[in-house]
């Protein structure tokens, strides 16, 4: 989740960037891919969008019915290469300039050769596209693709994935980075027969500064473990052509966590990840990335109170450093309860490089429990029609996931439940 918050000015959707494709020849005396200006639907007498139909086979048909009925048409482009690349990396930008070129470089750096990219420019109105268009020319497995304004990475997404040639699909952030053995380790991953990937990351700063790692733990995945974590970012994760669409796409929410709400959807169709603990991917850690931005609408509520006078009493108990050992307590009680009985399940898929099996669950709760502390972080009083909330804020994308999320936990964390009510007046607990 990238996209700065400064990054959401207006540009007019038939506004158009000076030629770029005259540039024909790059420097090796090959035919450069033409930079790509991709048109907005045409409107009838009314005003109304009107649609143009697409081949049959177009990846944004399903059922019968387009998914996508305000993304703008597509004309076949053609190809740079005589056979379809094994991996299409897609990578939407808006107004990254030439600091999107050190994002490419580590893509053109991969040690499997075998893959396009596609630069999608989300209308961008500064440099951006120039400084890509000037790279495909001396490359021409990068490809740019120009479309209106969206304001978020999920409508250029799914444009390039509707021109992916690709047997699989990576994605990329336009201002993180990959190691260079990243889509070699997707592959294997993928020619073992996975359909969903999903590498480890760091955090780092513009100046290098590594911030903090992936836990282990975090790459342990089960679909339960996906209802109530992210568990990672878009520049780590992969999958086969064609899944995004049979879900639906991506989807555009100005909540953000479009990428969380995927994999969740993934999870929910019966789709499983394949987790690898090499960590292949460096995420920009910056204040003003969008991630930092985001509106968090919804909520898990933990206790109603009747004023704001006593709301914020529980608030104040909660935050108590007198309570913290018992809170960590109840968390450790109950994550050591939650992944023993995903493990008896058979669905938990431990990462590749992860050793010593379920039995080094125990030890990998207790590690991450030291790394992160409490978990009752964030809280917030939010005043209601007839009474005052006490809540957790969460990054959720819909109201729906929200709500499932607030009932797993009230129904499987038990040890927490009981700690809240032992804390909190009685009866105020939500249950």
């Amino acid at each position: 989740m990238s996209w700065r918050p400064a990054d959401r000015k207006a540009v007019s959707h038939d506004a158009r960037r000076p030629d770029l494709t005259s540039q024909r020849y790059g420097a090796d005396g090959l035919r450069a891919p033409a930079t790509r200006t991709v048109s907005s639907p045409s409107r009838d007498g009314e005003g109304r969008a009107t649609p143009v139909p697409g081949p049959p086979t177009s990846p944004f048909t399903l059922n019968r019915r387009s998914l996508f009925a305000h993304t703008p048409t597509h004309r076949t482009l053609e190809r740079p290469y005589p056979m379809p690349p094994h991996i299409s990396v897609i990578c939407p930008t808006y107004n990254r300039g030439k600091a999107i070129l050190s994002t490419l470089e580590s893509v053109r750096a991969q040690t499997m050769r075998d893959w396009e990219m596609l630069v999608v420019s989300d209308a961008s109105d500064d440099d951006t596209d120039a400084v890509v268009a000037s790279l495909a020319a001396r490359d021409r497995r990068i490809r740019l693709l120009r479309t209106r304004r969206f304001g978020s990475q999920s409508g250029p997404t799914n444009i390039a994935l509707g021109e992916a040639a690709g047997e699989f699909v990576a994605y990329l952030d336009h201002d993180d980075h990959w190691e260079p053995d990243h889509l070699l380790r997707l592959r294997e991953a993928f020619d073992d027969g996975a359909r969903f990937v999903a590498t480890r990351a760091r955090k780092a700063t513009a100046a290098g500064t590594v911030t903090g790692t992936a836990h282990p733990l975090s790459l342990c995945w089960h679909p339960d473990i996906q209802l109530m974590s992210p568990l990672f970012e878009n520049s780590c994760a992969g999958h086969v052509a064609g899944l995004a669409q049979q879900v639906g796409g991506w989807r555009e929410s100005p909540v953000g966590l479009e990428d969380w709400d995927l994999w969740l959807r993934f999870a929910d169709a019966g789709e499983r990840c394949t987790t690898l603990l090499d960590r292949t991917v460096t995420l920009l850690d910056d204040p003003g990335t969008r991630t930092h931005s985001l509106e968090r609408r919804f909520t898990h509520e933990i206790a109603r109170f009747d004023d704001a006078l006593s709301a914020r009493a529980a608030y104040r108990a909660l935050a108590d450093a007198r309570n913290q050992e018992r809170e960590l307590r109840a968390v450790r009680e109950d994550l050591l309860a939650w992944y023993g009985s995903l493990a008896d399940s058979g669905e938990l898929v431990l990462p590749r490089g992860w050793r010593g099996g379920t039995a080094a669950l125990e030890a990998a709760v207790e590690s991450q429990i030291r790394e992160n502390g409490t978990v009752w972080k964030g809280l917030a009083l939010v005043p209601r029609d007839t009474y005052v909330s006490l809540c957790v804020p969460l990054s959720t994308m819909t109201a729906e996931h929200a709500d499932r999320y607030t009932r797993y936990f009230r129904a499987t964390m038990h040890h927490q439940m009981a700690y809240l009510e032992d804390v909190l007046p009685h009866g105020s607990v939500r249950r």
